[in-house]
């Protein structure tokens, strides 16, 4: 009842490596295997600056610093270079899952605030020879836009949380539309869990923001800042994020101009099922 047809679910931030994410369906099953979005590849996430810096640092442990967080990190990437090139048949699963990314197999989600930081990640990108998919949160994406959209990398921006900690105090409500018009991939995602379900009106915040700094956007081309743009980042965009003959039939009708914050959706359909109908209590889901 949200509009939403498809989630990417990552671990915490509080490592410099959190493990594998997952990309999953809003369909109802019995295993967690069976809401998984088909074919979608894994993903791992990443995180810079002070949620690993800090974590780490109270504990007494390393990294406690970002300069630290790099270096655990290109000698975690120089291990998993090395396991690669191995012929043994020795397991390591968490090597397993970084040769996956060195193998173009899993995409690299990382959470990073600073503008400095991305630029440092992507050198240590092209030093091992990965792809970040996407920056998540990037609240100073804007001022390297051009830089993200060179190496082609997705913006996962707020529209406009900021402040809540020293890397999120240059955050800007006109961050998504500067990207937008510097021609980034851009997308507006929520770490709330009542933002999340209105992804709709957190994108027309973004969009009207930049329309009173003068920025001439599209609705057309907002739109995609919650659905193709998304999809591209999850590795989806062959299969959904558009309205396209060959694609998943997962489809949202709003009852109004999706950017109106009166505006619900009326039917959502996932596969071609219809899954949420507001007409029929029925379709209707409540949780306990």
């Amino acid at each position: 009842n949200g509009g939403v047809t498809a989630l990417t679910v990552l671990p915490g931030s509080a490592n410099l490596m959190g493990g594998r994410g997952i990309t999953l369906k809003t369909v109802p099953a019995r295993t967690m295997q069976g809401m998984k979005f088909p074919d979608a590849p894994y993903t791992l996430k990443m995180a810079c600056g002070e949620n690993p810096k800090r974590v780490y640092g109270a504990k007494g442990r390393m990294p406690s610093t970002r300069m630290g967080n790099i270096a655990v990190n290109r000698a975690t990437w120089a291990k998993a270079a090395a396991f690669r090139k191995k012929a043994s048949g020795d397991r390591d699963l968490a090597m397993e899952t970084l040769a996956g990314v060195l193998d173009g197999e899993i995409l690299v989600q990382n959470h990073c605030y600073r503008a400095d930081e991305m630029a440092i990640v992507l050198d240590m990108a092209k030093e091992f020879g990965y792809k970040v998919s996407a920056f998540h949160h990037a609240v100073e994406a804007y001022k390297i836009a051009d830089v993200l959209k060179d190496n082609d990398v997705c913006a996962v921006v707020w529209a406009d949380w900021w402040g809540f900690k020293m890397e999120s105090y240059d955050g800007i409500p006109e961050n998504a539309a500067l990207l937008q018009n510097a021609g980034t991939c851009t997308i507006v995602h929520s770490d709330d869990a009542n933002q999340i379900q209105r992804l709709n009106q957190e994108a027309a915040k973004a969009l009207n923001n930049g329309r009173r700094m003068g920025m001439t956007i599209s609705d057309a081309t907002a739109i995609k800042w919650i659905t193709a743009n998304p999809a591209k980042a999850m590795g989806i965009s062959d299969q959904a994020g558009s309205l396209k003959a060959g694609k998943m039939a997962d489809v949202v009708l709003w009852n109004g101009n999706p950017f109106s914050v009166y505006t619900r959706p009326e039917r959502v359909w996932v596969d071609g099922a219809l899954l949420y109908d507001s007409a029929d209590p029925r379709r209707r889901p409540v949780s306990d």
